[in-house]
């Protein structure tokens, strides 16, 4: 698919993948008008989804398209109206998939694995703040108790290595949240390219949503999301 003139394109995205997007955004050469939503804001779907609808809601009517750089996040996405723009998005539960590649790469890895960037690790709503959070009410000894029975069904930590930030610092941070915890760290490849795809129009496949205007993102949307699916979009 040609990609159309940058004006006619937003892009609404999550501060997670900030350095992401702006690394895919650099690459392609493409300077699209973007608004940034407050990670922290996935502890709460509902106010996450009033923040989307109303960053979708201050987009220009002159633009066709608004891209948005999220996966359903706890069914956040269920009821967003495209109003008079075409909306595409990832076809991704969470936002893993848009760091590994695909939604097939990230069912690879099961269900016992949680995944860190620099984005998450550093965000508001990450793991790591919600430790803080628990630590500082708690005290140590009784917010570790809290923590080791919140993240008792995880095996591992995994360290996606994105290529857009510095993945020895990362690590040494999430150990240091890891260690603790007793829970073992690991690097593993990113990839962009569901991001790539995104910007470049590539929205043939079965990886991306792409709503008319008028229309309303689904529950069934959502759990089409959670299907993995493989997909050959070019790498980053």
């Amino acid at each position: 698919m040609e990609r159309e003139r940058e004006h006619e394109i937003y892009v609404i995205a999550c501060e997670t993948l900030k350095q992401e997007l702006l690394a895919v955004m650099g690459k392609q050469g493409c300077d699209y008008p973007v608004v940034w939503v407050d990670a922290g804001k996935h502890t709460w779907p509902d106010k996450l989804r009033v923040s989307v609808q109303e960053a979708i809601d201050g987009v220009p009517p002159s633009c066709k398209t608004v891209l948005l750089l999220f996966g359903f996040c706890g069914n956040a996405m269920v009821g967003i109206e495209a109003r008079n723009h075409r909306l595409v998005m990832p076809k991704a539960a969470d936002c893993i998939p848009l760091f590994i590649g695909s939604r097939k790469e990230r069912e690879a890895y099961g269900t016992r694995t949680y995944f860190f960037t620099e984005g998450y690790l550093n965000s508001g709503g990450s793991m790591v703040s919600d430790a803080s959070r628990i630590y500082e009410r708690y005290g140590e000894e009784d917010g570790l108790f809290i923590m080791k029975k919140m993240l008792g069904h995880y095996q591992d930590f995994a360290v996606v290595d994105t290529g857009v930030f510095d993945v020895d610092a990362v690590r040494a941070g999430v150990e240091d949240f890891a260690k603790p915890l007793e829970i073992p760290v690991r690097l593993i490849p990113g990839s962009l390219r569901l991001i790539d795809a995104l910007l470049a129009g590539a929205w043939q496949d079965d990886s991306f949503l792409v709503l008319a205007p008028g229309g309303k993102i689904t529950f069934e949307d959502s759990l089409e999301a959670g299907k993995s699916q493989d997909f050959a979009g070019a790498a980053v």
